[in-house]
This record gives C-alpha cells, sequence and structure tokens, in this order.
C-alpha cells in the first residue's frame, strides 16, 4: 500500500450510558403508551361515563407516537412519508369511527343493555385490537401495549379496586423490557469484538 492510499477505517463503537440505552426516542413512545394506557384504565375504573371521551382522545395520540416511531424506519422520500402517514390515518381513523359509532349508540339509546362501563370495556377492547394490529405491522412493542392494555381491562371487569394491580403490571413490563435491552445491548457490544477479530 503507498502511502497515499488511506488505510480503511472502522468505526469505534462507542458505548452509550444506560440512561440514552433506555430512554431512546423510539422508546419513549412505548413508554408514553402504556403510560397512557394505565390512565386510561385507572379513569375507566374511576369514572366509566366521562372515561369514554378519554379514548376518544388518546387515539389521535396513539396515531401521532406510531408516525413518530416508524418516521425513521421508513425510506426518506415524501411519497414513503406520506403513505406513512395516511396509513396511520386510516388505521387510528376507523378506530375513531367505530368508537364515535358505539358511542353515538349507547347514548341514544340503541344499545340501552349496555351501562357505562360496560360500554367503556367495549371501547377499551377496540383499542387493544387496534393497538395490536399496529404492532404486528409496524412495531412489536405495540403488541405489548395491546396486551397490557388488554390484559388490564379485563381484569378491570372481573375485579374491582385493582389500580395498584395495573401500577405493578406496568412497572413490571417496563422492568422486563430494560433488562432486555440492557442485556441484548451488551450481547451487542460483547459481538461486535469478536466481528471485528
Amino acid at each position: 500500500m503507498s502511502e497515499l492510499e488511506l488505510s480503511p477505517t472502522e468505526p469505534v463503537p462507542t458505548q452509550r450510558s444506560l440512561l440514552r440505552q433506555i430512554f431512546r426516542p423510539r422508546d419513549i413512545g412505548f413508554y408514553l403508551m402504556i403510560l397512557l394506557s394505565w390512565i386510561g384504565a385507572a379513569y375507566t375504573q374511576t369514572d366509566a361515563q366521562s372515561s369514554r371521551w378519554y379514548w376518544h382522545y388518546l387515539i389521535p395520540v396513539f396515531g401521532l407516537i406510531c408516525i413518530a416511531t416508524q418516521w425513521n424506519n421508513v425510506e426518506p422520500t415524501a411519497k414513503a412519508r406520506v403513505l406513512l402517514i395516511a396509513r396511520q390515518i386510516l388505521h387510528w381513523g376507523t378506530l375513531l369511527l367505530l368508537m364515535q359509532v358505539v358511542f353515538m349508540a349507547t347514548t341514544q339509546g340503541f344499545m340501552s343493555s349496555f351501562d357505562d362501563r360496560q360500554a367503556s370495556f367495549l371501547l377499551m377492547l377496540n383499542v387493544t385490537l387496534t393497538t395490536f394490529l399496529a404492532g404486528i405491522y409496524s412495531d412489536w412493542r405495540l403488541c405489548v401495549v395491546a396486551i397490557f392494555l388488554g390484559s388490564s381491562s379485563t381484569v378491570m371487569i372481573m375485579v374491582q379496586n385493582l389500580i395498584p394491580i395495573l401500577v405493578y403490571a406496568a412497572v413490571g413490563i417496563i422492568i422486563v423490557y430494560l433488562i432486555w435491552n440492557w442485556l441484548y445491548n451488551r450481547w451487542q457490544a460483547r459481538r461486535s469484538p469478536e466481528k471485528s477479530a
């Protein structure tokens, strides 16, 4: 190799702090969705009538979080990004429309056999299903949020005064995810020197 040729330099892997590993931008949306789901389940437990509006407002927030977390995973072209936004609007907009139909049917007497708690449970199940489907097609973390939301709504119907259980479940899910993330990053860090050797 002549003196003028530069030897290829491999990027030195930087060791990120544990705080940066835990709070990556794409993971913050995941934590926020779990927190908002927990608040919604607790709110539904305490006031089923007015909690319906919470779920109506939560859907656009979930849609925005999905767009934000998937933004860097699509090609950086206007067409790909517009397609991402359009898909998320259709996905979450369909749920919003369905929730509006359920809300109108229960308030105008078409579904008079449903009380406020049952109608709120139905709305929570719709949010759960939509979140799970979004997880299947875009990011598995949404499936975790849906499982938490579905289990908390089911337990809410079966057991009264379950807010402490929901807190423990949310904290447990976050702790398990953080431990898994930490172990995975350590495994990746050990693997990268082996590849360079």
